[in-house]
């Protein structure tokens, strides 16, 4: 999975601050619709973030086709659709786009969710922040931005950001994601202020530390798991689920490490974009996504955080106890989710912008 040049994209919802200022029940399951649906389900949706299994047991299931087309970004997702493109029935935005979506009209109600699965939903997401009566989204998978530590090369405790600011010894063993709010998010937390700290002061220390830190580093990268599966780096920033891809793949020399000082928690959900072809299927396959069963298929496939509350499920085995998997609410207690600020926005272009052209 991949969350690419975010920056670019909160700049264009900047811009569209400042520039613009019929119920129905869904009781049926699935068999019950399939006479009436689509004979294919179109998914837009990041690369590798559906099991095969899964996909394959709905398709058997609806007797449908699900054809799938990807994206390696927010800001390609929302650039696409708002380039008019048609024919998608579901889409997987990041919490942080859905509130655009929904005020640009690219997306569109669900109507009343009379759905028992709803009820297996963790209480993190049963009424989420950014959508808190599911009245455009249903919540599919989350994680968190943290350390992939190579222990080839690293003996000792890692627990802290400070492994990506203050171990120059390590030049040219560590990596940031070429991701503007992850690499300034980082930089706020290990300084001590909040994820979507926005004032100048903290932004000038950030810069500093940004700066100092460049000197050393090996590279931002659009994409962690080659570093990691060549065993190439010591210290990366990455994505929970691609660390745990990569150790149980690849490399088993890399862990993922929470860090003390906090980071971002991030969450993604399905939604229906406007004009979608088929959105009652794209229904039925929201409502599959929240059994439990598919949820274990999914997580031991990907390795994100599942939505659906499975942790006490035995076919997890030591699963169960991977805290980059299920992480305590005290190991969370220091992550955020981020915001949307048009103000904070318009900073993170320029830093980034003075960052990269140093």
């Amino acid at each position: 999975m991949m969350k690419l040049s975010r920056w670019a994209l909160l700049l264009s919802l900047f811009i569209f601050s400042v520039t613009a200022c019929t119920k129905s029940g869904d009781k049926s399951p699935i068999a019950a619709s399939v006479a009436a649906a689509p004979k294919v389900l179109n998914l837009y949706c990041w690369a590798n973030y559906f099991s095969p299994d899964v996909i394959k047991r709905f398709e058997e299931k609806a007797k449908v086709k699900v054809n799938m087309d990807f994206f390696s970004s927010n800001e390609e997702l929302l650039a696409k659709l708002q380039a008019g493109a048609r024919g998608y029935d579901l889409i997987v935005p990041t919490a942080y786009l859905v509130k655009a979506l929904k005020e640009l009209k690219l997306i569109v109600p669900l109507g009343r969710l009379d759905w028992p699965e709803l009820q297996t939903l963790t209480s993190r997401f049963k009424a989420p922040d950014f959508d808190a009566t599911h009245e455009y989204t249903v919540p599919y998978s989350w994680g968190t931005t943290g350390i992939a530590v190579n222990r080839a090369k690293i003996k000792t405790k890692v627990d802290s950001l400070s492994w990506f600011f203050d171990h120059p010894e390590l030049k040219g063993q560590v990596t940031m994601l070429d991701d503007a709010p992850s690499v300034i998010g980082a930089a706020l937390k290990y300084l001590g202020y909040p994820y979507n700290e926005g004032g100048d002061e903290a932004f000038a220390k950030v810069k500093a530390l940004l700066s100092k830190q460049k000197k050393f580093l090996k590279s931002y990268t659009p994409e962690s798991q080659p570093v990691l599966e060549s065993g190439e780096v010591a210290i990366a920033q990455a994505y929970s689920g691609d660390v745990l891809q990569v150790k149980n793949r690849k490399n088993p020399n890399i862990d993922f490490v929470l860090p003390k000082e906090g980071s971002e928690l991030f969450v993604d959900s399905l939604a229906i974009p406007t004009g979608a072809p088929a959105p009652e299927l794209a229904k039925e396959f929201m409502r599959f996504t929240l059994q439990k069963d598919v949820a274990l298929i999914q997580v031991k496939h990907l390795f994100f955080s599942p939505v659906v509350d499975i942790v006490k499920m035995p076919e997890l085995g030591a699963l169960a106890d991977n805290i980059a998997v299920f992480p305590s609410d005290a190991s969370l207690s220091k992550f955020e989710m981020m915001q949307e600020n048009p103000e904070r926005i318009e900073k993170i272009q320029r830093l980034w912008t003075e960052l990269k052209s140093m």
